[in-house]
């Protein structure tokens, strides 16, 4: 099927829930804590409000620990919940499709919140902020930027609808929060991906050309990791907000938004999407955790990281603080890209739910194990 076609069925599928729903008393949506499909349940969510549909949003660990009955309409994604009767699954794919099997859909697609906004967006009233997450939850496939060097055409013809619509503009240049937004000691000293190492503000870079720039940003890198990196591995595109908003940078906007949803739980995103006035908390609450984020990046790689068996690594932290970008960062410069990274704070070990599968948790962590925010909790090792 044509991505339009799939669109065009999944809204009709949604809208076919949500009058069952309408009978039945309510709609269900089950996600993981991946943030694309986090800010696809907002999407849904705020169509549900709008339309004043009571509804009940839960977690994959949610579905595991609470009594799911069958007869709740339910929109399950990234989750796989094959035992409803009355359900459409929303399943990651590189090509998209849909398919019936018995009362149950499932939809194949490479991003959960892109669909959903395209399959809703007749039916809803859509402002810019939704258009914004659904723009940083699909970046969120090609983080850390300095390991991807360009998006996929799914993404490149949403970018230039937001384009055509004068919210987005694209900025080349080196891969740096709000570059060209702000001044140059303060792009590079709050930057998480790219991330600049030891940068310590006190270098005067007025004037600095991009050569230059870039130049100096390889040589931070170069005492922070072994990998080796060109000057194209630096340079891509910056999708910088044009409009009068919370945030001028949708990679900053992405990674503020895993870092609430770390701390304060995905119910905490997705409840800003439905308002609006949650979005300056986030601003604040991000830049409350900024500073802390960025030390323990620095006391994880000068303490080490110590691997555990293949492929999982384990570091230790001496408090919590959103783990799910010090991931991306470690996975930039240290760690393979499938690695999996555990956080050792205390006696208790946390791992970010947004980086691991529910059969990754199975292989690795021992019950019990509890939810903390977005952050697995676990005692110890399979």
């Amino acid at each position: 099927m044509t991505s339009v076609n799939v669109f065009k069925s999944v809204g009709d599928l949604i809208i076919k829930l949500v009058s069952e729903g309408k009978k039945g008393g309510k709609v269900r949506v089950v996600t993981s804590y991946d943030i694309d499909s986090v800010v696809a349940a907002g999407i849904i969510l705020k169509y549900l409000q709008q339309n004043d549909i009571r509804f009940e949003y839960l977690t994959v660990l949610d579905v595991e620990s609470t009594s799911v009955l069958d007869d709740v309409p339910t929109i399950a994604i990234d989750v796989g919940v094959k035992d409803l009767k009355r359900s459409l699954s929303l399943i990651r794919s590189e090509r998209m499709d849909l398919r019936k099997l018995g009362t149950i859909y499932e939809v194949l697609t490479p991003y959960y919140s892109y669909t959903i906004f395209k399959a809703l967006e007749d039916f809803m009233i859509v402002t810019n902020d939704v258009r914004y997450y659904v723009l940083a939850s699909m970046l969120s496939r090609f983080t850390p930027r300095v390991r991807y060097q360009q998006v996929d055409e799914l993404l490149k013809n949403y970018l230039r609808e937001l384009s055509d619509l004068n919210i987005i503009k694209v900025v080349r240049g080196p891969k740096l929060f709000n570059y060209s937004v702000y001044d140059l000691n303060v792009v590079l000293s709050r930057s998480l991906d790219l991330f600049v190492p030891r940068y310590s503000g006190v270098k005067d870079l007025k004037g600095l050309s991009e050569e230059d720039l870039i130049k100096y940003v390889m040589d931070c890198i170069s005492v922070f990791t072994q990998m080796k990196f060109s000057s194209n591995d630096l340079i891509g595109d910056n999708y910088i907000i044009t409009q009068e908003w919370v945030f001028k940078d949708v990679y900053e906007l992405l990674y503020a938004l895993v870092s609430i949803s770390d701390v304060y739980g995905v119910e905490y995103v997705v409840t800003s999407v439905l308002i609006t006035n949650y979005i300056p908390l986030i601003r604040f609450n991000y830049e409350e955790l900024l500073k802390d984020l960025i030390s323990r990046v620095y006391s994880v790689r000068d303490g080490g990281l110590v691997q555990v068996r293949k492929n999982v690594y384990k570091a230790r932290l001496d408090s919590l603080v959103p783990l799910t970008p010090i991931s991306k960062i470690l996975k930039s410069y240290v760690t393979p890209l499938n690695s999996i990274i555990v956080y050792e704070v205390g006696n208790e070990n946390y791992l970010p739910l947004s980086e691991v599968s529910l059969e990754t948790i199975d292989t690795v962590v021992k019950k019990p194990f509890e939810r903390v925010g977005a952050l697995l909790k676990f005692k110890e090792f399979k």
